[in-house]
Order: structure tokens, then sequence, then C-alpha cells
């Protein structure tokens, strides 16, 4: 069976984080390696969630005692997801210099929240992400990893700066939920290479946590199996929105999850 390590939040009672990554992938017959970067109650958005975790909680000490017990390996698939402080921050960098095939989702902030983390920490990302073989973020990551503004960021140059950053670090990377003609673009882009899909918004009651952190597990699984860059975008859009139309009491939409080039913007 194949490994797969995800250094992400443990997160209890709520589909995010290593959770949302088991959810997906240990259905998929993964050997799931979970190594915690903090232990929380519930989504820390919940007012009344609680740190379980001392301050000195190292991902680096733990990833060591795993590599000792289990058969890990220098290419297995890591996924490396919320991080809570440069603490934290900088032993995960040891952990990306060993390991070969980082899947890096930098968790940070949202389109109308703005950054959530502390701002040495995302900062703290734009050093380390063109050490990523590939690469999930929402819009206002990636905008925020380019010092982009997502006000006035046009698709025309989005796709240009992915497919610049694409080819010059040789990674593979994945932008979700682009606000685009009313409605929400999945892009993903290697080399010169761009595909996307634009699925509807859904109307939530409330605000859904955990829909990144799912994308981001469904993409590792296709990276996994070597699916085709269309056909991997193709997947993942097509089963998380089936996901979160399950979990919304609104109408349900019919989408066609059919990727369109984006090379000739």
């Amino acid at each position: 069976m194949t490994n797969i390590i995800s250094i992400q939040s443990t997160v209890l009672n709520d589909l995010v984080g290593n959770q949302a990554a088991r959810y997906v992938l240990g259905s998929k017959k993964y050997n799931f390696y979970e190594i915690p970067t903090i232990i929380l109650t519930s989504h820390k958005a919940h007012k009344n969630s609680i740190q379980l975790n001392s301050k000195n909680l190292n991902p680096l000490v733990v990833y060591n005692y795993l590599k000792k017990t289990y058969p890990l390996r220098s290419n297995d698939l890591t996924i490396i997801g919320y991080t809570p402080n440069l603490i934290t921050a900088k032993a995960i960098q040891k952990i990306i210099r060993k390991q070969k095939k980082i899947l890096l989702d930098p968790v940070m902030g949202d389109v109308g929240i703005g950054l959530y983390i502390n701002t040495e920490v995302a900062n703290f990302f734009k050093t380390i992400v063109c050490e990523a073989s590939y690469i999930s973020a929402n819009f206002f990551e990636w905008s925020y990893l380019n010092d982009k503004n997502t006000t006035n960021y046009t698709l025309d140059d989005l796709c240009k700066d992915l497919k610049i950053f694409s080819k010059k670090n040789k990674n593979t990377v994945f932008v979700r939920s682009v606000p685009y003609k009313k409605k929400l673009l999945n892009i993903l882009c290697k080399g010169n290479k761009a595909w996307g899909i634009a699925t509807p918004y859904i109307n939530f009651k409330n605000r859904f946590h955990g829909a990144g952190d799912l994308s981001t597990a469904l993409f590792a699984h296709n990276i996994v199996q070597k699916n085709p860059l269309k056909e991997t975008l193709e997947n993942v859009t097509k089963e998380i929105y089936s996901f979160l139309q399950k979990n919304n009491k609104g109408p349900k939409n019919r989408v066609n999850f059919k990727a369109k080039s984006l090379d000739n913007l």
C-alpha cells in the first residue's frame, strides 16, 4: 500500500485538517500517517474551541519517531497544511527538506475574511512555496503569496502568473474558488497547461469549514494515481461539489464537470 503523510491541524470534532484528509484517503486504502501541528476540540471558528496541545508540540519530533516506527520513505507524498506559529513552521521546513514530494496547502485566509493566521507564518509560506512539488491554495492564499490584490487580480493575469511560477519551479498548482462571472472557478496548472472548471455558488446558511482541506486530500489521491491534469481537475471538482451539495439544504444545481483549457487567455 502507498504511504501518505499528513502534517496539519488535528481537530477532534470537525471535518478539517488531518480529519478531512483521513476521511478522504482512509477509504482509498492508503497507509495514512498523521502528524499534528496543533490539536483542537473543534474548528477555531467556533468560539468555544479549546487547544489541547502545549505550545511545544513539535511536528519534527513526531515525524522522526514515526520514521523509526513505520516504513516511511522520502518520496512518500506529504501534505503540509495549517501551521499555527513560526516555531512550528520552522520544524515543518526541516521536514520539507527531508521529503521529496510535498503537497503544500498554505492555510492562512480567505476572500471576505483576510488573514486568519499571524503575518509571520503567512510570510513563511512565501519562502517555502517554491520548494513544494504541488500546491493547493484558495484564491486569497494564492494572491497573498504573489503579492496581488484579490479585487483587481484578473483571470488573464492569474493564468499568466500560474504558468510562469509553475515553469520556473517545476511544480503543479491548484487554485480553488476564483470568483468568475458569478461562479467559482477551480484552476489546475502545470507548465504551459492550465485547465479550469466553473461551478455555481452554494449558499450555505452558515459558513462551511473544511472544503479546502477536503479538496487538497482529493488532489493528493489524484496525484498518487498519476491522473492527467484535466482528469484530476474534473475528479476533484466533481467530488468536492457533490459533497458540499449533500451538506446544503438549498436547491441542487446540475453542473457539467468538464474542464476547459485556459491556455488561450
